[in-house]
């Protein structure tokens, strides 16, 4: 352990396995630490096994939170939205509401009977604002942790980073830390945080953003932000370059039971939540490959979101009909997840696993994921499933609403993906990209530049300047 005179530089909060994703597995921590710099992470794991490797560092303490969150602490997230938001010009917050009334399946009755008085007090702020300013002014008091303020004074650091801001743990932490007069910033985790997660409850100092498309919805929803914005593209994708320069697909299609020598789709599929026929669309491509629709050598690689397999989105009775499908020429690949409480935080091996397939296959279909820009800078087409198999849902419900919502809307305008509403589109479109693999690139390429910035393997290395160099300006590295 280091030095206890020895300031801490930057304290992360990670609440999320994605963003433990970005920040350990990438090297980008541990870079940090080479560059000199003292670093505290806060977790609501501690043994989340992709910290392990970190315990014994001389610059990194690890920190557990011992914040649990309530029923309250997400009802205020609820209530954030009804209150702050313009639910219906957001599809994304429209479709929360609907199905809250509609489709959910919880049995807590609080949350049943939550959007009924929710809802009519957020048709009355038009006329009465002073609701909304209101809540504003009291917002607060629901931020205020005695044991978030404890531990940031404890650790003292010169900044504290967040990846989810609109996680309420991070939140607490970030509230904490201003109110100590210590810098913030957030590094946003995904394409989607700016427009579908939120306003986010605690704005910080500083961002690290994408690309330019995040950078002119940041001036879109905020304005001018105050301290600096740096635009680093994405570190979690440096990792499909490294793969490119040693590709080891094959081994693992020959590991999936498939001929390593033979082209594959690759399906990444949501949570039911979101796409709830995505199961009958992969049971007809399926059967599409076994019987030859698309030639004779083609095969399929099937990826469960985590999503499917763990946590309050997932349906088991899925996994049952995906290993229903494991053939001769089609095989699941399940995510490897690691024990832990910090939601779909996934294993190292896991990042190379899913860089190697994507690498090794001809098309990437989904019906909405950020795995789309993953498979881009592979430079694969990518296949976006608008529809719900023979089913004909209402709107609100179907997988045709994902690609409405703001971020995959711009995605697609870009050219960054191709949407397809029925089984003859998908067909016509699969079988386009098989025979031109190239068709549309440079289109897709000018897409994945908008989102990412620079797709060069080298975003973890502009992220560790951009903190070094916001280290360097900010007020509590003067004192």
């Amino acid at each position: 352990m280091q030095n206890s005179q020895e300031k801490i530089d930057l304290c992360y909060v990670i609440s999320h396995g994605f963003a433990a994703r970005m920040l350990l597995q990438t090297g980008l921590i541990l870079k940090l630490a080479e560059a000199g710099k003292n670093i505290a992470i806060i977790t609501p794991d501690p043994e989340d096994g992709n910290l392990m490797a970190l315990k014994s560092h001389a610059r990194i303490q690890i920190y557990d939170p011992k914040i649990e969150q309530s029923i309250w602490d997400d009802d205020y997230g609820v209530k954030r939205m009804y209150y702050l938001e313009d639910i219906k010009s957001n599809p994304v917050f429209w479709e929360k509401h609907l199905y809250s009334i509609l489709y959910t399946d919880s049995k807590h009755p609080w949350k049943r009977i939550r959007p009924f008085i929710y809802y009519p007090i957020h048709r009355l702020i038009p006329y009465f604002p002073s609701i909304r300013k209101r809540f504003k002014k009291r917002e607060s008091q629901y931020l205020i942790s005695e044991k978030a303020s404890q531990l940031i004074r404890q650790i003292q650091p010169k900044m504290v980073v967040s990846t989810y801001p609109v996680n309420f743990l991070e939140a607490k932490f970030l509230y904490a830390a201003q109110a100590e007069g210590i810098d913030t910033m957030i590094h946003l985790l995904s394409w989607d945080n700016i427009t579908s997660k939120g306003i986010f409850p605690v704005i910080p100092d500083h961002f690290i953003l994408w690309g330019k498309v995040m950078e002119a919805e940041l001036k879109e929803y905020y304005g001018s932000v105050k301290g600096i914005v740096k635009v680093c593209g994405v570190p979690h994708f440096d990792n499909h370059h490294k793969v490119k320069e040693n590709p080891a697909y094959q081994d693992l299609i020959r590991n999936l039971g498939l001929q390593a020598d033979l082209p594959y789709l690759f399906v990444a599929m949501s949570s039911p939540r979101f796409a709830p026929h995505e199961i009958d669309i992969v049971e007809w491509l399926a059967e599409a490959i076994n019987t030859g629709v698309f030639g004779p050598d083609l095969q399929l690689v099937v990826r469960p979101h985590p999503q499917n397999v763990q946590g309050s989105l997932s349906d088991r009775r899925w996994i049952k009909r995906l290993d229903a499908l494991i053939g001769k020429r089609v095989a699941i690949d399940y995510p490897q997840l690691v024990e832990s409480k910090v939601r779909w935080s996934m294993q190292k091996s896991d990042m190379d696993h899913l860089s190697n397939l994507l690498l090794g296959c001809s098309v990437c279909i989904n019906s909405g994921s950020t795995v789309s820009i993953d498979a881009l800078v592979l430079d694969k087409p990518v296949v976006l499933t608008s529809f719900d198999g023979d089913k004909k849902l209402y709107y609100w419900k179907s997988a045709r609403r994902l690609v409405d919502y703001p971020h995959q809307k711009k995605f697609v305008e870009m050219g960054g993906a191709r949407v397809v509403h029925s089984y003859e589109e998908l067909t016509a479109t699969l079988s386009k990209y098989l025979a031109t693999p190239d068709h549309d690139l440079k289109r897709r390429r000018a897409a994945l530049e908008m989102e990412c910035h620079l797709s060069d393997g080298q975003a973890t290395n502009r992220v560790v300047a951009a903190m070094l160099f916001v280290l360097e300006k900010s007020k509590a590295s003067n004192e």
